[in-house]
């Protein structure tokens, strides 16, 4: 998952906006395979990943979005 969003503050919105779908994605796709294979505790666990970059995104596109580290 991308976290580089984080500590950069001149990262254009474009390119946040870009991090924050792919890592949307990439979550949701984890969180079926690890339920399909069984593993409920981890599915629950990117259901939550999952969670806080569509929140993120919320933020990002309502002009609230920081970077976490910069």
């Amino acid at each position: 998952m991308s976290s580089s969003r984080h500590h950069f503050r001149t990262q254009p919105d474009d390119q946040t906006r870009a991090e924050i779908k792919t890592d949307i994605t990439n979550s949701r796709r984890a969180q079926r395979d690890a339920a399909a294979n069984g593993q409920h505790r981890l599915a629950e666990t990117m259901r939550q990943a999952t969670d806080e970059h569509l929140d993120e995104l919320a933020d990002l596109d309502a002009g609230r979005w920081r970077p976490k580290h910069a």
